[in-house]
């Protein structure tokens, strides 16, 4: 996944125009073979309880090295609500979100088309739970060679 943020960079450097002197030639970019979506907010007692068992179920599960895209929906406030529909939309998953309402505290599984949920994850699972729940919602891997 961190080279989809640094592929993420370089795009946005060429919208941005620096580095215009330069031609880039952007690779395209990965596909995640899941979508996991946190809909936080800092005022929400129950993400308060999630946050450190996401935090221990990526570590444990090395999910950086895995095809997931890890989304936070941050609804704190107006601005951040703006920000998140705004990033939701880029990402072809705004109408789900905002199907979501104002609901926080959970973690929504969703296959790539970003429409279709798996399953969500709250604060009543464990760190575990939560780590094989995503691993079982990756697609098989295809075999090398």
């Amino acid at each position: 996944m961190r080279a989809l943020f640094a592929s993420l960079l370089v795009a946005l450097m060429i919208v941005s125009g620096a580095g215009a002197a330069r031609a880039y030639t952007v690779p395209p970019l990965p596909k995640p073979q899941l979508i996991a979506v946190y809909f936080w907010a800092s005022w929400c007692p129950n993400c308060k309880v999630l946050t450190p068992l996401v935090e221990q179920a990526w570590k444990d599960g090395a999910l950086d090295a895995q095809d997931v895209l890890f989304v936070k929906m941050d609804l704190s406030d107006a601005a951040s609500i703006h920000q998140s529909l705004l990033l939701a939309a880029q990402l072809g998953i705004g109408g789900y979100v905002q199907k979501q309402g104002s609901a926080t505290g959970y973690v929504a599984l969703l296959k790539p088309d970003g429409k279709t949920e798996i399953t969500r994850f709250d604060r009543t699972g464990t760190a575990d739970a939560i780590r094989t729940g995503i691993e079982k919602a990756l697609p098989p891997a295809k075999p090398k060679g």
